[in-house]
């Protein structure tokens, strides 16, 4: 709706009541102000709310904060209601893989799928075998067995997390174990995403139901302790700084940048190289893309494209050339602010004059027209220094500059600038091509199509990189 409005292709829009435009009251507020600002009248049908009117921006903050303070109270009394089915035993919302829903009449209720269940169990009896769960993955995408999602399997929806109880492997319904207010989700304000929050073990409601268990005690604790050998292993590699992992920003200059021709994003599958995530966590059934490429590998021979593109081809340098001279004219001080100031000095002098011509002399009228002096001097320099200012006395470096910036790109210390500068350049992607062994980087975006062949055939070393545009 509001690309529509952006584009004029309406003048009015007609909603039931001011809370249809939203329950938030600082997404109300930035619509109202999108949409008049876009010449777009807003009109409530039931409430009479008119954006034309005066005191509409009162009207704004009370009718959003009563519509915002509405969704609490509703989000509460679901709340309640959920907790109410909760503690009967009874449904609370969402089905685990393994289990179908049941209409008991006053709500619904969980009871197991055999189908699925008997996969469930084939699952925890090969991770305590010692498969991993990227090979469970794999097995059964080859297998064409449908995931929880009716897609293919992926390692993390069977490994999952233990501390959140997240995935197949950690899921307590099915030891019969049914727990529900674990967690809530929350709007991230600046992002408009929803994030999930852990809540305290005190607030869970944990409901017994042995008819729900799949998995035995024992087959659980066994899977249970894998889990924490694995763990402790991990904590400790950690700990002997072989390995840092940190949250946040990507933490290379191609990071989610890279992908593969199956759709899926060439991701760091080890400490040094980049590889196929969905050959990695869903196995060659799903891609059959095997190769890898260290990271300085792909930095290297990347950026030199890059770099080459950039130096080669003078449409990029006389962009350059044309964004130097734009910043330039930009920076030249504006001449009628100093021409102001020489117009205000020469008035407090001419004032001085005529006071001392008419035998109006005091102790300071000396020192009075002695500054008024220096002040007409100094605005008449600068206005002087504005007049003489032209951009091609600092022009001739411009194209050493250029070299040396594009030379430099990959030595940057601001990872996030110099990502969001080679995006601006290549676009949004690198497709990571697989040609008899050998991978080739193709780059569609900014740039003029560029080629790149960045290792050779799998297993063997890497050659050096070849270029093609």
């Amino acid at each position: 709706m509001l690309a529509a409005a952006e584009a004029h292709g309406f003048d009015v829009l007609l909603i039931d009541d001011f809370s249809r435009l939203g329950r938030d009251l600082g997404e109300s507020w930035q619509a109202i102000k999108l949409l008049k600002y876009w010449g777009v009248r807003v009109i409530g049908v039931s409430d009479g709310f008119d954006s034309e009117r005066r005191g509409y921006k009162a009207e704004v903050g009370l009718r959003g904060m009563m519509a915002e303070m509405f969704l609490d109270d509703l989000a509460e009394k679901t709340h309640r209601g959920l907790m109410g089915q909760a503690l009967a035993g009874l449904s609370a919302g969402g089905l685990p893989y393994g289990y179908r829903s049941l209409d008991v009449g006053d709500g619904y209720r969980r009871e197991v799928s055999e189908e699925q269940a008997s996969i469930v169990r084939e699952i925890y009896a090969r991770f305590a075998d010692g498969w991993s769960a990227r090979r469970i993955a794999d097995d059964l995408n080859a297998r064409n067995i449908p995931s929880p999602r009716g897609g293919t399997w992926a390692q993390s929806a069977i490994y999952g997390d233990m501390t959140r109880g997240i995935g197949i492997l950690n899921n307590p319904t099915y030891i019969g174990q049914q727990i529900w207010n674990r967690s809530r989700w929350v709007k991230d304000p600046l992002s408009g995403r929803r994030k999930r929050r852990e809540r305290p073990a005190a607030e869970w409601v944990i409901h017994e139901n042995e008819s729900l268990r799949i998995i035995d005690q024992e087959l659980w604790n066994s899977v249970k302790a894998r889990q924490k050998a694995t763990r402790a292993r991990t904590i400790k590699h950690h700990r002997n700084g072989r390995h840092v992992h940190v949250r946040g920003a990507p933490k290379y200059i191609f990071s989610g940048l890279l992908t593969c021709t199956c759709g899926g994003r060439y991701v760091m599958v080890d400490r040094y190289r980049y590889g196929c995530a969905k050959h990695r966590d869903r196995g060659p059934s799903v891609c059959g893309n095997s190769l890898k490429v260290p990271r300085r590998v792909v930095e290297t021979r990347l950026l030199r494209g890059i770099k080459d593109e950039l130096l080669n081809n003078p449409q990029y340098w006389e962009e350059f050339e044309r964004e130097v001279n734009r910043l330039l004219v930009a920076s030249r001080p504006d001449p009628g602010v100093a021409l102001s100031r020489l117009r205000a000095a020469e008035t407090e002098r001419d004032n001085l004059l005529k006071a001392i011509r008419a035998g109006i002399i005091t102790p300071g009228t000396k020192a009075a027209l002695e500054a008024a002096e220096d002040a007409v001097q100094q605005a008449t320099q600068l206005l002087t220094e504005i007049e003489e200012h032209t951009p091609s006395q600092i022009l001739p470096r411009a194209r050493e500059i250029f070299r040396q910036a594009v030379e430099a790109l990959e030595n940057v210390d601001d990872i996030p600038a110099a990502r969001e500068a080679i995006k601006c350049l290549i676009g949004e992607e690198i497709r990571l091509v697989p040609e008899e062994g050998v991978l080739v980087a193709e780059l569609e975006g900014g740039l003029t199509a560029l080629q790149c062949q960045l290792s050779m055939v799998a297993g063997a070393g890497f050659e050096p990189a070849t270029f093609g545009l």
